[in-house]
């Protein structure tokens, strides 16, 4: 945590300070500009002169508007982005009055030209915040030396001697209180200074419209990244928790029964093919390729192959089917084989190859997914359901997929001991 004198020690401090105290002739020389410039133009446009005098103008405060904002970014630590051109590449007009509208419709334009205006109050306001501060921390911080008047400049003054003897005190004080102004006069600098910074990024920087796409496209970036760290999750991490009790199950059994630690490793080098397809899919959709993300994805269709595969892997689960899934949106259907998909993995992961149960309820308005296992014998893992051995993520990504389709779940204990998911996810008539 930065102490209260803190802001003396940085650099950052003195530039800012060297920004407001410029802010003072730099605004007088916009204001003067601008005034007569307008004025001039505007009184002259009857004969064409004045207009030449508005165009010349207008580009002219754009051009300021560049200078201060690299000036901003430059003193203050800023860091505002440069706003659209008002004559985007490759679509440049080609007449001189095409291009004056493009420049007159550019609220940059506008903006420019109030943040100039403005200069001139703020540059009076920060001229006067670093000079006042600055002579008073100056002053108290020289505060000893008038002591040292009548020894140096060999003053003779009736009474002046005890004067100053009797202020000896100061060459203690003054010094002190010459620093805590100093650093008051920092912390009122820096905010001065962040006041320039916020309303100069609203004036300097990009217009609304392209903040409003810059924030739809870091909105799609992280559900675009949510989405994929679902997809590895669930596709992958689900396949390689199949691997590892497979694995496991053969290393057990191969010398009292080969064939099944055979057929194992079997499963195990289909399923590795699997999840290699599934990563190069998910690396195919990191790299734009639209072939990998048309990749057909697994449904609530393809639950009794999943069903299937787990059998093999040594898990005892039965499968029961209620209405029929056809019909089912597709990201509803996905997004419920993901669900079955996890809470298997989790099944196999810390309860071990238990009966489990997997319900699939058709309904009219919503789809209602079920999934039960039995406690976990005394050779399963110590860890529950869910817990943070397996590193917690995934029930989070369950009830995150339900989230987004305005579903519901619930996971927790049985009384007998094992474990319940359920989901609910509507097919899209409900709100």
């Amino acid at each position: 945590m930065d102490g209260f004198f803190t802001p003396l020690a940085r650099a950052r401090t003195y530039r800012r300070l060297a920004y407001l105290l410029l802010g003072l002739p730099l605004g007088i020389f916009y204001f003067v500009f601008l005034t007569v410039a307008v004025s001039v133009g505007v009184g002259l446009v009857i004969v064409w002169v004045g207009v030449l005098i508005l165009v010349g103008s207008v580009a002219a405060w754009r051009s300021m508007g560049h200078f201060e904002r690299g000036l901003a970014n430059a003193m203050l630590g800023a860091s505002i982005e440069a706003p659209d051109p008002a004559l985007p590449p490759g679509s440049r007009p080609q007449t001189m009055w095409g291009r004056t509208k493009a420049v007159l419709a550019d609220s940059y334009t506008y903006r420019s030209f109030f943040w100039l205006l403005l200069r001139f109050p703020f540059g009076i306001g920060g001229f006067v915040v670093g000079v006042t501060g600055l002579s008073l921390a100056v002053g108290l911080l020289m505060g000893p030396l008038v002591l040292l008047i009548p020894d140096t400049f060999a003053v003779d003054v009736a009474g002046l001697p005890e004067v100053l003897e009797s202020l000896e005190w100061l060459a203690v004080l003054a010094p002190l209180a010459g620093v805590l102004v100093a650093a008051v006069t920092a912390h009122v600098v820096n905010a001065f200074a962040e006041v320039h910074v916020m309303v100069a990024r609203s004036l300097l920087g990009p217009g609304a419209r392209r903040q409003v796409q810059q924030e739809r496209r870091r909105a799609q970036a992280a559900e675009e990244r949510t989405r994929l760290a679902h997809e590895l999750h669930d596709s992958v991490g689900h396949t390689l928790t199949m691997m590892v009790v497979q694995a496991g199950a053969a290393r057990h059994v191969y010398e009292r029964d080969p064939g099944f630690a055979l057929r194992a490793l079997e499963n195990i080098e289909t399923s590795g093919r699997q999840a290699l397809g599934e990563l190069d899919r998910i690396l195919g959709i990191l790299h734009e390729d639209d072939a990998a993300a048309r990749a057909p994805q697994p449904g609530l269709d393809a639950v009794d192959g999943l069903v299937g595969d787990l059998r093999e892997a040594g898990l005892r689960v039965d499968l029961a089917v209620e209405g029929s899934l056809d019909g089912i949106p597709l990201e509803v259907s996905r997004s419920g084989y993901r669900i079955v998909q996890e809470a298997l993995t989790n099944v196999l992961k810390h309860a071990g190859p238990v009966p489990t149960r997997v319900s699939l309820h058709r309904s009219a308005g919503a789809v209602e997914i079920e999934v039960l296992n039995d406690p976990p014998g005394r050779d399963a893992p110590d860890t529950p359901f869910g817990g943070e051995a397996g590193g917690g993520r995934g029930l989070v990504g369950i009830e995150e997929r339900a989230v987004i389709l305005g579903g519901s779940v619930e996971a927790g204990p049985r009384p007998d001991g094992g474990f319940r998911v359920w989901a609910r996810l509507p097919l899209g008539t409900e709100t």
